[in-house]
């Protein structure tokens, strides 16, 4: 079985080019399967008609959510569309009328190997211990002149109005993508997160604001749950916008993301596209 697998396309920002570059990428590597590993876009509208451009160039399409793909709006919250709304109604329903498969809301099995996903959420295990910040720093996602913008637009309520806490968030999705991998009745399994799962997968850079937002890349705890599922052979992540493949015990880890233009080490579009699109012959 052959997968193309990619991440944090971000056509909403990147511009339609990249999605005709990545279409075109696809058909060229005829994959069975195309696994977008979050950050498709923010929007539904977006949303919808990329992965419509993707479906028909793979027999199989299979994503999961991103947090961009999750945020929200004051607006939209006062009409009752929070993140979870977001990830347990309206991005399952668009994939749906796409014909594409939402790992956030169950795994599936093709052939003989067992797909599961989630978004996956950060809980601060990443974070680096020894950099200085004042205490609410993580709370309200300020520091060094940066703002992580999931505090501004990402709203997971409580059923009370109140923004659940990061790590609160994180274990529920941790325990639904436990039970997904319990559902799966095969030896083989693919495993796709958006959220960072290892600790060799964070660049930690020298800038103190960006050694800040480590703690927002992922959950240590998700890896120890990968870890501790002998039939886990390929876990998926993206959110870093760094790419990385690496065998953790005997996981292949990889993250194959796209990200924003300003990121990109190619001299144009379907340049940036090839390096972003991994494939994986399992």
């Amino acid at each position: 079985m052959r997968l193309a697998i990619t991440s944090d396309i971000h056509i909403d920002l990147n511009g339609h080019a990249v999605l005709d570059a990545l279409c075109a990428r696809v058909r060229a590597v005829q994959p069975d399967v195309l696994i977008v590993a979050g950050d498709i876009a923010t929007g539904a509208t977006t949303f919808l008609s990329t992965l419509l451009a993707l479906r028909p160039c793979a027999p199989e399409l299979l994503v999961v959510a991103g947090n961009h793909d999750v945020w929200t709006s004051p607006g939209a919250r006062s009409q009752g569309i929070d993140s979870w709304a977001w990830l347990d109604k309206l991005l399952p329903a668009l994939c749906v009328e796409a014909g594409a498969h939402l790992l956030d809301a169950g795994p599936v099995v093709l052939g003989k190997v067992g797909f599961a996903g989630s978004l996956g959420w950060y809980d601060l295990t990443m974070r680096e211990h020894l950099l200085d910040v004042p205490p609410d720093a993580y709370a309200t996602g300020r520091f060094g002149g940066l703002m992580w913008n999931d505090h501004r637009f990402a709203f997971f309520d409580d059923g009370a109005g109140r923004a659940l806490a990061c790590d609160v968030v994180a274990e529920r999705l941790r325990a639904r993508l436990l039970d997904h991998l319990a559902a799966l009745d095969c030896s083989r399994v693919v495993v796709a997160t958006h959220t960072l799962a290892f600790e060799r997968q964070v660049f930690r850079k020298e800038r103190d604001a960006w050694r800040f937002v480590n703690a927002f890349m992922g959950s240590l705890r998700t890896g120890e749950l990968i870890a501790a599922d002998r039939r886990i052979e390929l876990a998926i992540a993206g959110h870093t916008h760094i790419p990385s493949d690496q065998r953790i015990g005997r996981v292949r880890a990889l993250v194959s993301p796209l990200g924003y233009k300003k990121e990109w080490r190619a001299p144009d579009v379907v340049g940036a596209v090839e390096k972003a699109l991994a494939v994986v012959d399992l």
